[in-house]
């Protein structure tokens, strides 16, 4: 008969630890590899006299050592160590007890090892007998987190936390479960309890920031962050969070900052010392395509640009252009390299980069349309639009590929071609003012005022603040000659940017047209003080 053991309260007698330890025994027996059989002595012979017994295994003298061993981080001798002592058969209490320590031992030892399939599994059969154990529940959901599999691991944490509640680890472990799957919110009150009883957890500090930045606490998470790096001046992932929270509240330059400590403090994993640290890399050139979008000087956002340059080609270094391995990574720093390069102005070379990317990775959407703005800038039209209906074929739902397929259409001067392109990007987005205005410019080129007028109202309709939206508008309106109406378009241009010269120029001719002389004068004198009409030649 199978005993299950439900609690080591249960073994109170000496009997009831015996077969508490038949059971663990047992198990512990079917850990190890079967020893040979001894063969059989001939009939009629005895052991010699004086013969030594076989030795008796030390519990808690090889208990000790595993303690030490998995201390120091000799994982290896740790599990030997904790095995010898699993195997003794337990005639007391104190011995199921010893033995179940060593159980818990190897289980720890294996993840150590990073052997997390062993690990769970032997923790899993401790939980079979035992359901509450918090240190073998601990244990099986740090494996599974290892493995990849979060659901089971939060059941593990969320068991111990309901067998003890006052158990960091249990609490640090749920935490970090729940910040994995996306619970943010949820994950915030079990890292406080973790760091609340140990605030030298600089994982956990890093952890909660993750939560608080999850909900949008940015002020939360970056003095977690900081106080995590106090804590661990080398841990490259907070780092590299951090720089993420600064990016994400468009503070670029603290953002690059944080990013280059990241990379400074890029450790590999063991058995990947080839691998740069290619998600700080990409993301810390985007950071820097960022500050130089804002940088107020042409100094200042070249120097940015360049250093999304310089990291790209640093990242490139790091990778055998030979190896298929690298081809994926390679084809995205490709890019990052070619978005740099057309930030620069440098579009020749930016073709060359988008182009190598592509040839890795023919499926790059980003990067046939970031070409295309390439040919587009040196009036290579007609690759440019093969470019933008390529990406528009490789991916859903982006109009800005199709507005500027639209634009390109419109500088060769085939409206009716850009206003189809227009309408597929009103299509995949019915919200994207641009598609509409400019879907409204090429109305007017082609003397289709109505209907411009239409597109105008629907970009003010998503933008009721765009003063060049009402001017242009007017403009239509002025050429339907409803003078009237143009001029109240006019006049809410100049509402919404008062110095809009040619607003006021249009407005006067307006005015002129429905009989106000002495009002179209005053503004045709504002629009030459705004902006003095130029002297002929």
């Amino acid at each position: 008969m199978r005993f299950e053991i439900r609690s080591l309260k249960l073994c109170r007698t000496f009997a009831a630890a015996t077969i508490a330890a038949c059971c663990l025994s047992g198990w512990a027996m079917a850990q190890q590899p079967a020893a040979p059989r001894a063969a059989a002595a001939p009939a009629g012979t005895e052991a010699a006299p004086g013969a030594a017994a076989p030795a008796e295994i030390d519990v808690n003298g090889e208990l000790e050592k595993g303690d030490t061993a998995l201390k120091a981080g000799d994982f290896q001798a740790a599990l030997t160590a904790y095995t010898a002592a699993a195997t003794v058969t337990p005639t007391s209490n104190e011995a199921v007890q010893a033995q179940l320590r060593a159980f818990i031992g190897r289980g720890q030892a294996l993840l150590g090892l990073k052997e997390f399939t062993s690990a769970r599994d032997e923790f899993q059969k401790i939980i079979a007998e035992i359901p509450n154990n918090v240190d073998a529940l601990i244990g099986s959901g740090k494996a599974q987190l290892e493995l990849g599999d979060a659901e089971k691991a939060l059941k593990d944490f969320q068991a111990a936390v309901t067998a003890q509640s006052g158990n960091a680890e249990a609490q640090f472990g749920l935490g970090k479960t729940l910040v994995t799957l996306g619970q943010a919110d949820a994950a915030i009150v079990p890292l406080t309890r973790a760091i609340e009883a140990d605030p030298n957890n600089a994982e956990a500090f890093r952890l909660r920031a993750t939560a608080y930045a999850g909900v949008y606490k940015n002020k939360l998470a970056i003095d977690d962050l900081q106080q995590s790096i106090s804590l661990n001046p080398d841990d490259q992932e907070s780092y590299y969070t951090l720089g993420m929270v600064y990016l994400r509240n468009e503070d670029f330059q603290n953002a690059v900052d944080q990013f280059g400590k990241a990379i400074d403090h890029f450790k590999p994993k063991a058995g990947q010392e080839d691998q740069p640290f290619l998600q700080g890399y990409m993301t810390a050139s985007s950071a820097f395509i960022e500050l130089g979008k804002v940088a107020k000087d042409e100094a200042a956002r070249k120097a940015a640009y360049q250093g999304a340059f310089d990291l790209s080609e640093k990242a490139l270094s790091q990778m055998d252009e030979k190896n298929p391995v690298f081809a994926q990574a390679r084809a995205a720093v490709l890019y990052s390299r070619g978005v740099a390069e057309r930030m620069l102005g440098d579009y020749g070379a930016a073709i060359r980069s988008f182009s190598q990317a592509i040839e890795l990775n023919p499926e790059m959407a980003d990067a046939y349309f970031r070409r295309g703005i390439c040919f587009h800038k040196l009036g290579e039209d007609k690759m440019a639009i093969a470019d933008f209906q390529q990406a528009s074929h490789l991916t859903d739902g982006d109009p800005r590929l199709n507005l500027w397929e639209g634009f390109t259409f419109a500088k060769l001067g085939d409206y009716n071609q850009a206003i189809r392109a227009y309408g597929d990007a009103i299509a995949a987005s019915d919200r994207y003012t641009p598609a509409y205005a400019n879907r409204a410019l090429a109305y007017m080129m082609l003397g289709e005022f109505e209907k411009a007028i239409a597109d105008f109202n629907q970009a003010l309709r998503l933008n009721p603040s765009n003063a060049d939206y009402y001017y242009k508008r007017g403009i239509a309106y002025e050429m339907l000659k409803d003078y009237k109406r143009a001029s109240e378009s006019f006049a809410m241009a100049i509402e919404f940017h008062s110095k809009h010269a040619d607003a006021y120029r249009h407005m006067a001719t307006a005015q002129q047209a429905l009989g106000n002389t002495e009002l179209a004068a005053q503004y045709r004198q504002k629009a030459d003080e705004l902006a003095p009409p130029k002297k002929a030649p």
